[in-house]
């Protein structure tokens, strides 16, 4: 803490030391200087109880806690979707339907099987049969373009690599050759850039093999269960018909779609009349605790911990304060480009409000103040009032309203002894100092002059 001392400048008078004349002079300077004290106005701060506590305050944006993926491993048709984006479910909700026409068809082949174990339904076989061999027809349209897109990024992949190579080759051959012309710098240059593309166009392989090798277990397990009904017909035990047959009511019973847990619809994939576009059908992110996702600076994150208080604010509930806690912290910088734009990168933290509060929407923006240094409400005095003696002790000049005819404020010199420190207050863990006293600020302009013990002033008080 820089305070500076500040030393009482009397003007220079031309004395003429005879006698009793310097000792008159001299009297008339200070009653001139008391005078001029006593009409000046300074600026005093109560000593009193203030929060030295230290906090980081930055603005995220509302998000849900947990989310789950409502998938499924049927294919066939939605024929009805109860609910919408955005919509909030509590868990066991209806959310779709897929048409069941075809499951019950092949459930009541097999219960006509099973109540006539030795009767053939030879329609029933040859539509097994038809949609035995349209399953794999269709396997086989999904597999050759997802090939065609395999084969598309292997070779985008491979030119690329192709020409780094290449570009690779000619720069050392240059320096083999010591080519003083070649510019070393601009190819250098190009190669860093083109690495970053390298690593997107073997991802860009890797995605499609691997959707490759989706499509083909989709279409696999679906061909299976046909050839499982097909192969069942052969038999007449009635045992191995109930084990398809329960196995075709789990997936009836699967065509009825429940939400697993509360929450809001956040992405929605499915659509009536068409089967579904992925294997998640939607997205439900669960509301019972309320989550501000922030990003804070570098400078900033090493002073937060998970477990600190936090309070949260918003401009859409601007008279309601929620408390809260830091309850994850991504040690990863951020690789959002916006983020590094702005604020040259920072740390993803995850802030949880105490008690979930239904009035901050996923989306919202907030402000978040982060308690890094739990201090709370201490005696202090403010910093522009503390003076240091050449010893490192500390004083402040403490004014007194005066009870005589004079009027103002009397100044008295009072020693304390300073503790922890915050912007603009110095903690007081002992001297002279009491709440309440007024202590006064260190004159800012050269219009005042400095304060002393014992002078008589006015004051302005600062709440």
């Amino acid at each position: 803490m820089a305070v500076k001392k500040k030393a009482i400048i009397i003007p220079l008078v031309a004395l003429l030391v005879v006698g009793g004349g310097a000792y008159g002079l001299i009297s008339m300077a200070k009653s001139t200087q008391e005078s001029m004290l006593a009409n000046m106005r300074y600026s005093v701060v109560p000593a009193g109880q203030n929060d030295l506590s230290e906090t980081i305050s930055t603005t995220g944006s509302v998000i849900g806690n947990g989310t789950v993926d409502v998938t499924t491993k049927l294919s066939a048709t939605i024929s009805e979707v109860k609910v919408s984006l955005g919509d909030v479910v509590k868990e066991g909700d209806l959310l779709c339907v897929f048409d069941t026409t075809e499951l019950k068809e092949e459930y009541d082949d097999l219960k006509k099987q099973l109540e006539n174990s030795d009767k053939k339904t030879q329609s029933g076989h040859d539509k097994n049969a038809r949609d035995l061999e349209s399953a794999k027809t269709k396997k086989q349209t999904a597999l050759d373009r997802a090939q065609r897109a395999i084969d598309k990024a292997i070779k985008e992949r491979d030119d690329a690599y192709e020409k780094y190579n290449k570009l690779v080759g000619e720069y050392n051959a240059a320096i083999d050759a010591g080519d003083e012309f070649y510019d070393y710098d601009a190819v250098n240059a190009t190669l860093e850039q083109l690495k970053p593309g390298l690593t997107s166009l073997d991802e860009a392989v890797t995605t499609a093999q691997e959707a490759y090798n989706d499509t083909a277990t989709q279409f696999d397990e679906t061909i299976q269960g046909i050839q499982d009904i097909i192969d069942a017909e052969q038999y007449t035990d009635t045992d191995t018909i109930q084990k398809q047959m329960d196995k075709l009511q789990e997936q009836i019973d699967q065509c009825q779609v429940y939400a697993p847990q509360s929450g809001i619809i956040t992405a929605l994939n499915v659509n009536e009349g068409s089967l579904p576009s992925a294997p998640t059908l939607m997205t439900i992110v669960n509301t019972d605790r309320t989550v501000i996702e922030l990003t804070v600076k570098e400078t900033d994150i090493t002073k937060i911990s998970e477990g600190m208080k936090a309070t949260v604010t918003s401009k859409v509930l601007p008279d309601e304060e929620f408390s809260a806690k830091i309850t994850r912290i991504v040690n990863v910088i951020s690789s959002n480009p916006a983020a590094s734009e702005q604020s040259g990168g920072g740390y993803k933290v995850e802030v949880t409000l105490d008690q979930p509060n239904d009035k901050l929407l996923i989306g919202m923006s907030a402000t978040v103040d982060v308690v890094t240094k739990d201090v709370g409400e201490k005696l202090s005095v403010p910093y522009s009032g503390i003076y240091e003696e050449d010893d490192g002790s500390k004083y402040v000049f403490v004014a007194t309203k005066a009870n005589d005819e004079q009027g103002g404020y009397e100044v008295s010199k009072k020693k304390i002894v300073t503790g922890e420190e915050s912007d603009f207050y110095v903690e007081v863990t002992g001297g002279e100092v009491k709440s309440g006293d007024l202590v006064v600020e260190q004159p800012d302009s050269d219009e005042l002059m400095p304060v002393e013990e014992g002078a008589r002033i006015q004051v302005n008080e600062k709440k």
